[in-house]
């Protein structure tokens, strides 16, 4: 009788155990690796300087004139087969000139380290990180310099919308072009 009472259970844990395995397959193959994985966004490089304060606080009637660039590059930091890791810079440079004098100049490098997964083929990595990834990061950028900005005593910049996709092609385009020019301009090899 012991025989019998000690087998059913074993079986029934046995079977349990089998089914537990087989859900913890299936639910590992449902499982997706994630495209893009954002590990963590900082301020690499911030600065700010107001040469004029506090005379251009006191005599300021309406918002400085507005000069913004923004560059975005981006880096590798470690490529194996299953793990692409990656540095996305938004570097963002704002001055304000009132009565044709510098009011402020800011001054913001903001990264992020991000892993791309193994399904983004090849080719379209640098779009992905130039685009997509910018995408991603710029609303928290933005806010550091209104935050930075407001802070200094100024109103604060609201940097308008980016249109990472126009600045993407504009860079490939100099690129292109830079590439032309080195063709035509390079020396012809001896015949």
């Amino acid at each position: 009788m012991s025989d019998q009472n000690s087998s059913a259970p074993t079986g029934a844990a046995t079977g349990g155990a089998d089914q537990t395995q087989a859900a913890q397959n299936q639910g590992s193959e449902n499982k997706q690796e994630a495209p893009i994985v954002i590990h963590g966004q900082y301020v690499k490089d911030l600065s700010f300087e107001s040469p004029r304060a506090p005379a251009v606080l006191a005599s300021m009637r309406q918002s400085p004139q507005l000069d913004i660039q923004m560059h975005v590059n981006a880096r590798p930091i470690q490529q194996e087969q299953q793990k692409r890791l990656y540095e996305v810079m938004l570097k963002i440079r704002a001055s304000a000139k009132h009565e044709e004098k510098a009011a402020f100049m800011i001054e913001l490098d903001y990264g992020a380290l991000i892993t791309l997964g193994s399904m983004i083929p090849e080719d379209r990595i640098e779009p992905v990180l130039l685009i997509d990834v910018a995408t991603m990061i710029f609303p928290f950028a933005r806010r550091i310099v209104a935050d930075i900005t407001r802070e200094g005593g100024f109103p604060p910049v609201l940097i308008n919308p980016v249109d990472f996709v126009s600045l993407y092609r504009q860079r490939k385009a100099q690129e292109q072009q830079a590439q032309a020019e080195a063709t035509q301009g390079a020396p012809a090899g001896n015949a």
